[in-house]
């Protein structure tokens, strides 16, 4: 595939990677609303070899999101079940990890699949458990990809300085001209589990929102003390692995 589209090299792919319910979606809007970037959200695409790239690439087509002449083929990637075992290629994109304070993470997780009707994550434990797992994946990866392949931030800085961020993502991933703080909400980005369904369609940009991350005590989670303080510590190690201040 790679001899027949420049595009199927994994050294050409941006991936978010993230978890869910940590502004993904919206990050994801701005890359894909470029003409240089091909995709459209979260492809659930297994990354066990370069074939992968292939069927990512068939994915957005069949959701008419596919840019054959776009330089960089793009996916968001929130479950280990598609890039716990990636092969050896995956690691030779460009990655940008996002997370967000673990309970409200697990409150949005819940509250979006209770909306859904979705017999998944239907109990807090569980949703604490997903959140445990996928930091555990992004804090294995990062080493994996070179320093200047990868970025990271929290939900909490994007909100608060959304345009900063971008910038910041742009210098070390070598993104030209740099990302612009504006998408189109494209309703392939909404369905079929590939993003959010619920609030991404209504805005065109990421607003500014001080102090919306803000750190909290999940007092109203069922959550064991043991599972509390796990999920505060992992969400702590991902904001010193990735250098955040004041981390």
């Amino acid at each position: 595939m790679a001899a027949l589209n420049p595009q199927c090299r994994y050294g050409k792919c941006i991936f978010v990677i993230a978890h869910m319910r940590c502004g993904s979606t919206a990050l994801s809007n701005i890359l894909c609303s470029r003409p240089d970037v091909s995709g459209y959200g979260e492809a659930h695409i297994r990354y066990d070899g370069a074939g992968a790239l292939g069927r990512l690439a068939v994915n957005q087509a069949k959701r008419q999101s596919w840019k054959p002449r776009a330089t960089h083929l793009f996916d968001k990637i929130l479950h280990s079940r598609h890039d716990g075992a990636a092969c050896d290629g995956f690691f030779t994109a460009r990655a940008i990890f996002v997370a967000r304070e673990p309970f409200a993470a697990i409150r949005s997780i819940r509250k979006l699949y209770d909306g859904l009707g979705r017999d998944e994550y239907t109990t807090d434990t569980e949703a604490a458990e997903y959140y445990m797992e996928r930091m555990e994946t992004l804090l294995r990866h990062w080493d994996r990809f070179p320093a200047d392949n990868r970025v990271g931030l929290t939900h909490a800085a994007l909100l608060a300085a959304p345009e900063a961020e971008l910038e910041r993502i742009s210098t070390v991933l070598r993104i030209s001209p740099p990302l612009e703080n504006r998408y189109e909400s494209r309703a392939a980005s909404r369905k079929g589990g590939a993003g959010d369904p619920t609030a991404s369609g209504k805005f065109t940009r990421i607003e500014p929102r001080p102090g919306g991350g803000f750190a909290e005590d999940g007092a109203d989670l069922a959550l064991s003390p043991d599972l509390r303080s796990a999920a505060q510590d992992v969400y702590q190690r991902f904001r010193r692995t990735i250098g955040e201040p004041h981390a």
